[in-house]
């Protein structure tokens, strides 16, 4: 092929390409809010939230997503969810239901294969784990920030701002009947910054963690759509609650019929609006359904890690951090060998990282003990610190 027909593809290509984002709603992101830190120079097909997309499955992280609890851990159970399958989930319910908004799907797919990035090992419950052992530092540890944080600080992956702002502004433990970018939304990475370290000392608000597109918003329910009758379905496999005895608030209780009856809500009432919009009814099934969640599943001694184990994990978590912690304060050899080699493919990046958080070694720390999958830290935990009598529980138990 010679140069002047391949001049003419791209030209083809580019128009296609324009012609796709002037039929988005007006209310969609577009090409020209991509903004990042640097003068990104795209290819004629490789543009804005695409770049995103394949920059972000390439990352340490996502690949870590299979080997990290949803809900239940420590189950040898290959058919119950993982933050993998999770994330997967998120990504095709929310692009659906926006490609009939007509929403930048790109940027939706960005946002919603990003949103957990940050998870530490062992789900919510790692998480509460972490924050304990951080908060004696000054630092607070919660997943969605430590996603934005992967995403801008710790590989400095030249994200685009609305996927960074979406990640950051994910809170899948919160239904609300309206979401709609406010006044606190993020516009810069000034901004961003700032916001980053108002929620490391623990001082950021809800109102100020409302994504700046409707994208963003769209992956916020759609987080919890993808988990709720998902999260019964694994319960219910694994003998620890009963599908039957869920209520049927209106959207259903297994988890096909809730993601057909509220991404129908979501579109009858959302559609060619500057917001996301929720019924009166599937906003009430949805926070009812969440709180039957709560009381059979979440908090219940079943989800792998029992109460009475949950303080020796807390307490190994703890451990572990400290243990990093004074790596790092001593010149972080072990780190050195076990950590920062793998974060990124690029040393330079990785060494920018480094010398940015010389004065946080307490942020480096759970920066580390987060990016563990479950059989990791155990391994970890196991060859360093002590002896965890954990195992996980075999399919004829």
């Amino acid at each position: 092929m010679d140069e002047k027909e391949k001049i003419e593809i791209t030209r083809k290509v580019l128009e296609r390409a324009k012609a796709a984002e002037d039929a988005l709603s007006p209310y969609a992101a577009r090409e020209k809010d991509c903004l990042r830190r640097s003068e990104y120079a795209y290819n004629f097909y490789r543009r804005g939230y695409v770049r995103d997309c394949e920059a972000i499955i390439n990352l340490a992280q996502y690949n870590r997503y299979g080997g990290k609890t949803q809900v239940f851990s420590l189950h040898a159970n290959n058919d119950i969810s993982t933050r993998a399958s999770h994330v997967g989930l998120v990504s095709r319910i929310a692009r659906t239901i926006g490609r009939a908004l007509g929403l930048n799907c790109d940027l939706i797919e960005a946002i919603a294969c990003a949103h957990d990035l940050g998870h530490a090992p062992f789900g919510h419950k790692g998480e509460v784990w972490l924050n304990a052992a951080t908060k004696k530092h000054g630092y607070t540890f919660a997943h969605h920030v430590q996603s934005a944080r992967y995403l801008d600080h710790i590989t400095r992956s030249d994200m685009s701002l609305p996927v960074i702002d979406g990640v950051l502004c994910h809170n899948g433990e919160q239904v609300l009947k309206e979401y709609k970018p406010n006044e606190f939304a993020t516009r810069s990475f000034k901004e961003l910054e700032e916001k980053l370290e108002l929620a490391y000392r623990g001082e950021i608000k809800q109102p100020r963690l409302m994504p700046a597109t409707l994208e963003g918003c769209l992956v916020r329910i759609c987080d919890v759509i993808a988990y709720l009758g998902k999260d019964r379905q694994d319960a219910d496999r694994l003998g620890v609650h009963n599908l039957n005895d869920y209520t049927d608030y209106g959207a259903g209780v297994l988890n096909h019929k809730i993601i057909r009856a509220a991404g129908e809500d979501i579109i009858f009432n959302s559609y060619e609006k500057d917001c996301i919009c929720l019924s009166d009814e599937l906003y009430t099934a949805l926070v009812m359904g969440m709180r039957e969640n709560y009381a059979y599943i979440y908090k219940t001694e079943s989800t792998g890690i029992t109460e009475s184990k949950s303080a020796e994990m807390q307490a190994a978590v703890e451990e572990a951090y400290e243990f990093a912690l004074d790596d790092l304060l001593h010149g972080g050899r072990l780190l050195g060998k076990i950590y920062f080699p793998y974060i990124y493919a690029k040393a330079d990046f990785v060494e920018a990282y480094r010398r940015a958080d010389r004065e946080h070694p307490e942020r480096v720390a759970a920066d580390f003990i987060a990016c563990m999958c479950d059989d990791y830290f155990l391994s970890f935990y196991n060859r360093y610190l002590g002896k965890l009598e954990l195992k996980k529980t075999d399919y004829f138990d």
